[in-house]
């Protein structure tokens, strides 16, 4: 692993509603992971709980919100992605580089 500059990220991402909590921590878990293993570190996870959504996705109309502030280098951003677009459960996400 190259050691590249730390920077800081948010990840936003929405869970299918029918998820129940046990469901939503083991994919928090399999997404902490991943970080980790890119060399990253959770620096804050706020679960925003159920809430509607602004449009329907895939004819539903909420999920379950979830962000992690994440450090971690740029290289690692595609493999935690790879996992966020791959898994069934996650309706959208979203990565945002934050200004530190």
């Amino acid at each position: 692993m190259s050691n590249q500059e730390q920077r800081g990220y948010e990840l936003v991402y929405i869970v299918q509603p029918e998820v129940n909590e046990d469901g939503l921590g083991a994919l928090n878990e399999r997404v902490t992971q991943a970080i980790v293993a890119q060399g990253g570190e959770i620096a804050n996870t706020e679960l925003w709980g159920k809430r509607a959504l602004a449009y329907p996705i895939k004819k539903k109309f909420e999920g379950h919100y979830v962000l992690h502030r994440v450090n971690m280098p740029g290289s690692g951003l595609d493999e935690v992605e790879r996992l966020l677009r791959f898994n069934e459960d996650v309706m959208r996400y979203l990565f945002i580089r934050t200004a530190n």
